[in-house]
């Protein structure tokens, strides 16, 4: 086996093993620091304030370098701009980097650090950290070195990101038997998603790869990412979030909402519209919107699925004077009017037996209420029913 493959191996087989972090950032950094056996490698997560960048793991650093290193600032310097930026950032020689923090220039020069790189650790569009690898050689990182290390950042992401969703879901009062099990599933399924995606990354670095079997990997590596986003949106909606409201655009929990449910819907073939443009600000809380979104789609869904004919699925955001409105619609046989005025109570529900607890519209309706809005159902001339969740804009509710 390649250094480089063996080194990703590493790091997988430790990401399979368990969900410690501390054990999954000491490996990572471990095998890092043996490519040519003159590197040195940190890791750094974003804090709870979301400015302060905090060394949680390291490997030949000197000590005046760790605390030079023990707190740095997000968009400050080489390794603050890469946690802001997003973006990975290779270095030929870093005393030669006009981002090099003057706290660190003295150390740098003692320390013989030439070659430096820095690739961001994300998951689902959240920047969790970064991961940096220094040389003390005159060798800069060649690009398959570059592609080794955001494999490795990639691990990492994806290690704790799980991490978090397993304690938040094991803690879950009321979800805690589910959580259990949700997260075990995720951390089983996303293992095996974990090693497809390192090595389809480094073979695609490879020159010797033709045209033909370059396709086929990238096609495997968009696969596979596809299907641990489908596991991360699933976790998504069974941690338990405390409320935390903040200004938000609601395209992306619809988005979400779809993505989730889309097998289904297509299992009973019913077909998806959606109308998302101009989409004002709210202040709600992100979560407890794709809560009720989910209600929502689910319930058109389930009306849909008795019935045969045509099953459209529609889902618009549509400004109302200082409100925005989500409307969901169905093609279904619509609400009976005398049930009307009692949807909203709760463990009212008109499905049958097993089928639903009689709670997701009540949850919904109370948390819409909390928000300072109001949701409300009507029946549709042509047929089927719409659900109305209209929201303030930009205001604390």
């Amino acid at each position: 086996m390649e250094p480089h493959l063996k080194i990703l191996h590493t790091v997988s087989e430790t990401v399979s093993r368990t969900l410690d972090v501390e054990e999954i950032l000491k490996t990572a950094l471990e095998a890092l620091t043996h490519v040519t056996g003159h590197e040195i490698a940190s890791v750094h997560l974003v804090a709870t304030d979301g400015v302060t960048l905090e060394l949680r793991a390291e490997r030949g650093l000197s000590q005046q370098m760790r605390e030079v290193n023990r707190a740095l600032t997000v968009g400050e310097g080489i390794i603050g701009r890469v946690a802001s930026s997003g973006a990975t950032v290779v270095v030929r020689d870093v005393m030669g980097s006009p981002d090099l923090l003057p706290s660190a220039q003295a150390i740098v020069r003692r320390d013989r650090i030439r070659g430096f790189v820095c690739v961001p650790i994300a998951a689902r569009g959240r920047m969790l950290g970064t991961l940096s690898l220094g040389r003390q050689t005159n060798d800069p990182f060649d690009e398959g070195e570059v592609t080794l290390l955001e494999a490795t950042a990639q691990q990492i992401a994806i290690a704790l990101d799980n991490a978090r969703l397993s304690s938040e879901l094991v803690h879950a009062e009321k979800l805690s038997a589910v959580g259990e099990l949700a997260s075990g599933v995720a951390h089983e399924i996303n293992n095996p998603l974990t090693t497809i995606l390192g090595l389809a990354q480094l073979l695609l670095s490879r020159a010797d790869v033709t045209p033909a079997v370059h396709e086929r990997i990238a096609l495997m590596a968009d696969e596979a990412s596809r299907a641990a986003g489908i596991v991360q949106n699933l976790l998504m909606f069974a941690r338990h979030y405390p409320p935390e409201r903040r200004p938000c655009s609601l395209v992306d929990a619809v988005q979400r909402v779809i993505a989730l449910k889309s097998y289904q819907l297509e299992l009973d073939k019913v077909r998806v519209t959606t109308e998302l443009d101009h989409s004002p600000i709210v202040w709600a809380d992100e979560n407890q919107m794709q809560q009720v979104l989910l209600n929502l789609v689910q319930n058109a869904h389930q009306a849909m699925a008795r019935q045969e004919g045509e099953r459209v699925l529609t889902v618009r955001l549509r400004p109302r004077d200082r409100h925005v409105a989500i409307e969901v619609l169905d093609s279904g046989p619509g609400i009976p009017a005398s049930l009307l005025s009692r949807i909203f109570d709760p463990f009212f529900t008109t499905k049958p037996p097993g089928e639903g607890s009689g709670l997701g519209l009540s949850v919904s309706y109370g948390i819409v209420g909390q928000h300072g809005g109001r949701l409300y159902a009507e029946n549709r001339p042509e047929g089927g029913a719409m659900f109305v969740v209209e929201l303030p804009t930009g205001e604390r509710a």
